[in-house]
């Protein structure tokens, strides 16, 4: 019995540490991320870790919810940094409440490092 209230405690305690790299603006909010694709299942993984709320469908009735778009954009010509983009907007009203963008590099060539690094840009102050 005192074991599983230890466990129980630690469990808790481990979810309010999580809870708190949402960013305030964002805490209040499902995240919505559909697709299979390998970065989208790495950005939902990614996001749950941080201890954001995610979901694969639209639900009526729901709380708030943030859409997540993601995309890599680079300017034309030599020499120029690719970009990995994450935005998530408001599902009602279109209008965008948390975005992050990072450049990609030897460290970020994986979809899962992509993702966990963008989530750490978009959790960061």
């Amino acid at each position: 019995c005192l074991h599983r209230s230890v466990v129980a405690s630690l469990f808790a305690f481990a979810a309010a540490c999580g809870a708190s790299r949402v960013p305030a603006t964002l805490r209040g909010y499902d995240v919505l991320v559909s697709g299979q694709d390998s970065q989208t299942v790495a950005l939902a993984q990614a996001l749950k870790s941080a201890g954001y709320h995610v979901r694969d469908r639209v639900k009526g009735g729901s709380r708030p919810t943030a859409a997540v778009i993601h995309f890599m954009f680079r300017e034309p010509g030599p020499d120029q940094l690719t970009w990995f983009h994450l935005r998530l907007a408001d599902t009602r009203s279109g209008a965008v409440v948390g975005t992050a963008t990072i450049p990609l590099d030897s460290a970020t060539n994986t979809s899962r490092a992509r993702a966990e690094a963008a989530v750490l840009a978009l959790s960061a102050p």
